[in-house]
């Protein structure tokens, strides 16, 4: 599926895998985020699109950043990514895109400029909507995961063009690449309290509630550690 991906979209795949950040987290980072010395990247962002389709920063999910640590594969991934693919400065409001009507909002909607990691062809911030349906779902129909079941014509002045229409499917979409990189820590006996932490959860009790069914060694580990001291 990553194969599928046009060459400047396929470290998504890998943000999404080895850091199990969401998709809106994975289109904020920036190139300040990556401590290559310490091996971790800081998650101190999103971007967000609103309803009236105005981009803009905020916290991550839960108002809270936080460190995940950094594979060296994918520190190795991210830097040649960087040469091929130089982070594009960008500036956008924080918080909230409307105007502010007081000095407060102002200063809280101030906006910021960073130096994104993901970015299109035409060095500008990624769109969720148009990305999924142009680049994410061509690569799983290309992976034999989706399905195409149809086409819509649309108009742009006196040309139509047919698009695509793929089926319904949830499960398919970025965040599953969220759901392996929580369930591959699991099964190699990670933490719970640091699985959590890295996914953002606010309670290690979350992360259990969802992936539970992943710790297979669950309760057998400390048996057997026990069951040593009675030989």
């Amino acid at each position: 599926m990553r194969e599928g991906l046009q060459e400047r979209y396929r470290i998504a795949v890998d943000l999404g895998l080895a850091l199990g950040v969401r998709q809106g987290e994975a289109f904020g980072l920036a190139e300040e985020d990556f401590d290559f010395r310490a091996e971790v990247v800081h998650i101190r962002r999103q971007l967000r699109w609103d309803g009236k389709g105005r981009p803009y920063f905020c916290l991550p999910k839960g108002r809270k950043t936080r460190g995940v640590p950094l594979p060296p594969n994918l520190a190795r991934r991210v830097q040649l990514h960087f040469q091929l693919f130089p982070p594009v400065e960008c500036t956008l409001p924080w918080r909230n895109p409307e105007t502010p009507t007081t000095e407060l909002e102002e200063r809280q909607r101030k906006p910021i400029t960073v130096r994104l990691v993901l970015s299109t062809s035409h060095a500008l911030r990624i769109n969720p909507g148009t990305w999924n349906e142009r680049s994410w779902k061509p690569a799983l129909v290309a992976a034999g995961v989706l399905r195409q079941v149809g086409e819509k014509a649309e108009s742009y002045g006196s040309r139509v063009r047919l698009h695509p229409v793929y089926e319904r499917s949830r499960p398919d979409m970025f965040h599953v690449l969220r759901h392996t990189f929580a369930s591959v820590q699991l099964e190699a006996g990670e933490s719970i309290v640091s699985v959590a932490t890295w996914l953002g959860h606010s309670s290690p009790k979350i992360t259990l509630d969802y992936y539970a069914h992943f710790m297979p060694g669950a309760g057998k580990r400390g048996l057997a550690a026990l069951d040593t001291w009675l030989v």
